[in-house]
């Protein structure tokens, strides 16, 4: 009996393997939302598909249709939205088969004129591209979930940036990201570092700060993004 449910779980990881093959080798990349060219630690060039299994598009306004593109603190009037289901695909630079990552997301509302998906190169040997998929969630915060190109495959890590302006590069998988209090005035300046073996996001170090000019303070944060 232990050999036949043995042989069996054999059996559905075989096919669950060719059904992801086969997935990926009728998938339709020209249909992807976004797709960015992303290197991993070494160096080496993967692209990654973001592909709608099912989505709608509209345009942020006061008399929207779907909830979606409601005016609020994530849409602006005329913005360009999409919203619907999304799977993510993997293809190594200059190689033909894509793969399928396993990563879905579901009922992701993606505003193209913030660019809400994007990316943060690399500045430093040994140091991995990130993937970020961002949402809004309030009038002066993002949050996101941080991929990278790990063995190959696209890793998601374990804890994620909340933030009012975008981060940047600091060093060797280390990030800089600024979180504005509006109840008090002041900045919350995190520095982070990012373990690629584990996908652990480490907060190192907090400096708390209130900027007399700030318009001077966001307009000279660095644009490390695109």
């Amino acid at each position: 009996m232990k050999k036949l449910f043995s042989l069996l779980a054999i059996l559905i990881l075989v096919f669950s393997f060719f059904l992801q093959e086969t997935q990926a080798s009728t998938v339709n990349t020209k249909k992807s939302r976004v797709t960015y060219t992303l290197k991993d630690n070494k160096g080496k060039k993967y692209i990654v598909y973001v592909i709608p299994t099912s989505e709608k598009k509209a345009r942020g306004s006061n008399n929207a249709k779907y909830g979606w593109n409601t005016l609020w603190a994530g849409v602006n009037e005329g913005d360009l939205i999409y919203h619907g289901n999304y799977k993510l695909y993997i293809k190594k630079s200059g190689k033909k088969n894509v793969s399928y990552t396993g990563i879905k997301l579901k009922n992701y509302t993606y505003n193209a004129t913030r660019k809400m998906m994007y990316s943060i190169p690399s500045k430093h040997k040994g140091q991995p591209d990130l993937f970020i998929i961002a949402g809004t969630e309030s009038s002066n915060f993002e949050y996101c979930e941080i991929y990278y190109i790990q063995n190959g495959k696209l890793k998601k890590a374990k804890d994620a940036f909340e933030y009012t302006l975008r981060p940047h590069n600091i060093g060797k998988n280390k990030y800089q990201v600024p979180a504005y209090n509006n109840a008090n005035g002041k900045w919350y300046i995190s520095d982070y570092k990012l373990t690629l073996s584990s996908g652990k996001l480490e907060e190192t170090q907090v400096l708390i700060k209130r900027y007399k000019n700030m318009d001077k303070f966001i307009k000279g944060w660095r644009k490390d993004w695109k």
